[in-house]
């Protein structure tokens, strides 16, 4: 065997065999599942300004209203915008002052319409102000403006919330062993064999070639040294012939059965 064959043996079967092997087996291919995407987050500020666009002198009327309540003026007193030790008597005297100094200013509108629709002191002053028809109303009507804006947004969590599900689950039974599948090993065994039988030919087929090409050129040597035995036995005869030529004698057929 020449030594490029040499490793081809054994489990050391070529690509082109193992790909043949694998393509004929029913091995199931496992891929780990991928995690869905969650979907962008709103503006939530952007939110709060469309749901209170045009209501913003409603809103500061209420709260003046509610600024002579000793809860009223301990709630608004730590709003944006209402900073300073006479800010809650001023805004119930001149309401009109903060609706036109929020209107004008988007930054601390958008820091007052946050602190009520997010955090415990918002809380405080929703409940406060519900107590209140005209708080009931527009706190509604607000909440109702929200959810509508949030609407696409909620559809999009509600159908992630279904397909992280999804993943979840296939990402156990992915992990879990007792959900791998099942393979026939006498069948993949049965194959890796057929597999490295067809290595062996192929190996025995190459080998057999290189023989008949050391024999062909073994023939061909014995052939140049016959016919150089050949030549030398003709160059003998002519030497002879030269030697009878020049004794000018010619052999008696008897001599020549002696020589």
């Amino acid at each position: 065997m020449s030594n490029q064959n040499l490793g081809k043996t054994g489990s050391n079967l070529p690509t082109k065999d193992i790909d043949s092997a694998t393509s004929k087996t029913n091995l199931t291919v496992r891929t780990l599942p991928v995690p869905p995407e969650a979907p962008e987050e709103p503006d939530m500020n952007a939110v709060y300004l469309k749901a209170y666009a045009g209501k913003v002198d409603d809103l500061i009327k209420l709260l003046a209203k509610v600024a002579g309540s000793k809860d009223g003026a301990k709630i608004i007193k730590n709003l944006p915008g209402f900073e300073g030790k006479s800010a809650v008597k001023d805004l119930q005297k001149h309401p009109e002052t903060f609706i036109k100094s929020f209107l004008k200013n988007d930054d601390d509108l958008e820091s007052l319409l946050d602190t009520i629709q997010d955090s415990k002191l918002g809380d405080k002053l929703i409940t406060l102000l519900e107590k209140t028809p005209a708080g009931q109303a527009l706190l509604k009507e607000i909440a109702d403006k929200i959810e509508s804006e949030l609407t696409e947004y909620n559809n999009a969590m509600i159908q992630y919330e279904e397909e992280l599900t999804a993943y979840e689950t296939a990402l156990d039974e992915f992990i879990n062993p007792a959900f791998l599948p099942q393979q026939d090993d006498a069948e993949i065994d049965e194959i890796i064999a057929r597999a490295e039988a067809e290595a062996e030919e192929e190996v025995t087929v190459e080998d057999a070639a290189e023989d008949e090409v050391i024999v062909g050129e073994e023939d061909v040597v014995e052939d140049e040294e016959m016919t150089s035995d050949e030549e030398a036995i003709s160059d003998e005869e002519i030497v002879l012939e030269e030697e009878i030529l020049v004794d000018g004698e010619v052999p008696s057929e008897e001599e020549i059965t002696q020589g």
